[in-house]
């Protein structure tokens, strides 16, 4: 081999290299929060930018996710997968701070509060702000929402506009919320945007209307985290490449098809649960609540048994005091907070460095709350055996381990038998509050699909006829266990 051919070989890997090294620096230099993957935060429902079909969330904004992931391997040379998080509209800023996400695509314009927490891309889109009303209300404008009840969506641009206005604002988690709420007659108006509007007040086209004149217009663009200026330049590339008329094109891809808004019960259970597999979401959702359940009440029990065993301690060194001490603020802590915040705090503020996932952190929080009340039932139980068997147990010769295993368990476990299953009752329920952070759960599931059919009927129905049966079953099987117990007392 000649000196030009060993030249020009050289040149060729050196350059082969340089190109792979520089991918890899500019892949980093991104901060993804995950290697090789785009984590988007988004909040369904919100149709037709953000919904689920089946089991995928599509719509609008996750096309133009999808564009940014293209314009991010072009530009890297890199393979970038795309994996959206569905949140709480109200939450999205938090998972950008927390850096739970790498860019947040739901709908969302920049305000001045926003901005001081998140950077913001580009507009690509411009959207108007509705005002939904029923049929019959005397609400012809915008200008004749002074001194009427508005309902907005928590955290919106609506949201801050409204309060911003003075209005007598009602917020709600959800377009469909509030929507439900004008229904019945507990707001006049109902503000969200444009195209939700139309989407929402189609379902019951007879009962509300969209007004003709919107009550102002706001850019949509994409939220990332502070200070990521190089993945903040390749979005606005991505936006500003573009096709024409790309969002309108894909609007009118995910458009919604008009329906019948008197259904049966038959058509409607249809609708709800059989077409497009919906029972499945139901299914999945289930088994996640008992999973959660499950972990959270064995989380529940060990902590609780500790809790109660360090209460019920009667040693007076500097150890056991300060013990008593922390046993005595988590409890105080835990039954003097609401079980939401406790989540949040355990997600966003306590689990979110650390990388944890949504139902490793509900499960957590869950199983947190749990302990609190689980050690008062113990140690009620443990307090309500007579001291006469134990100090038989001593008089027998029997050491503090064997009394505890063979006479003050067995009867405290009976004595709380009935308070622990109300306690693994309640756990089932409270489980529900997990959508907060995003955990499609049993009620977030039937939630869903709730927005995608706008007929809350038979998810509701459904949703509340599962729990029932299952706490139900709970019950039968507390039953069970008492009768055998009282048996054992007999013989």
């Amino acid at each position: 081999m000649n000196i030009k051919n060993k030249i020009f070989i050289f040149l060729i890997l050196f350059f082969s290299f340089s190109k792979f090294v520089l991918s890899y620096d500019d892949i980093n230099d991104l901060n993804l929060v995950e290697p090789g993957c785009l984590r988007v935060s988004t909040d369904i429902p919100y149709e037709p930018w953000e919904y689920k079909s089946g089991d995928e969330i599509v719509g609008v904004d996750i096309d133009v996710a999808k564009k940014v992931v293209e314009k991010i391997e072009k530009s890297t040379n890199s393979r970038v997968e795309l994996k959206v998080n569905d949140v709480s509209f109200d939450t999205l800023t938090l998972e950008l701070v927390n850096r739970k996400c790498d860019m947040a695509i739901a709908g969302m314009s920049a305000s001045d509060e926003r901005r001081k927490s998140v950077d913001f891309s580009d507009p690509y889109f411009v959207a108007d702000q509705a005002v939904i009303v029923k049929r019959d209300s005397n609400i012809k404008s915008p200008s004749d929402l002074s001194g009427k009840k508005i309902g907005v969506q928590l955290g919106t641009t609506g949201h801050t506009y409204c309060e911003k206005h003075n209005y007598d604002t009602h917020t709600y988690n959800s377009g469909v919320d509030a929507i439900l709420s004008l229904l019945r007659g507990d707001i006049d108006a109902v503000v969200i945007d444009e195209l939700p509007a139309k989407r929402l007040a189609q379902k019951n086209k007879s009962k509300v209307e969209v007004l003709d004149n919107f009550l102002f217009s706001e850019e949509y663009r994409i939220a990332l985290p502070k200070g990521n200026e190089k993945l903040k330049n390749l979005i606005n590339e991505a936006l500003a490449e573009l096709p024409k008329n790309f969002v309108e094109e894909r609007l009118a891809q995910h458009s919604f098809q008009e329906q019948d808004e008197k259904l049966g019960f038959v058509d409607q259970f249809r609708v709800n649960l059989i077409d497009e597999n919906r029972w499945q979401q139901i299914l999945r959702g289930l088994l996640i609540t008992f999973k959660i359940t499950i972990s959270s009440l064995l989380i529940g029990v060990c902590l609780g048994y500790l809790t109660a065993l360090v209460m019920l301690s009667k040693s007076n060194g500097i150890l056991s005091k300060f013990l008593k001490f922390i046993a005595k603020t988590y409890i105080s802590v835990i039954r003097g907070t609401p079980v939401v915040c406790q989540l949040f705090i355990v997600y966003y503020l306590l689990l979110s460095p650390l990388g944890a996932g949504k139902i490793l952190c509900a499960i957590i929080a869950f199983g947190v709350n749990s302990g609190a009340y689980v050690s008062e039932i113990i140690r009620s139980g443990i307090l309500s055996v007579d001291l006469g068997q134990i100090e038989a147990g001593k008089a027998l010769g029997l050491e503090d381990n064997q009394i505890m295993r063979y006479i003050i368990a067995p009867q405290a476990l009976k004595n709380s038998l009935a308070t622990l299953c109300n306690e693994f009752m309640q756990l089932i329920k409270e489980t529900s509050v997990a959508g907060f952070i995003g955990v499609t759960e049993l009620t977030r599931a039937g939630e869903i699909i709730r927005s995608q059919t706008l007929s809350p009927f038979v998810p509701l129905v459904t949703t509340a006829l599962i729990y029932f049966v299952i706490v139900h079953l709970i019950g039968m099987l507390m039953s069970f266990f008492e009768r055998r117990l009282r048996v054992s007392d007999k013989s």
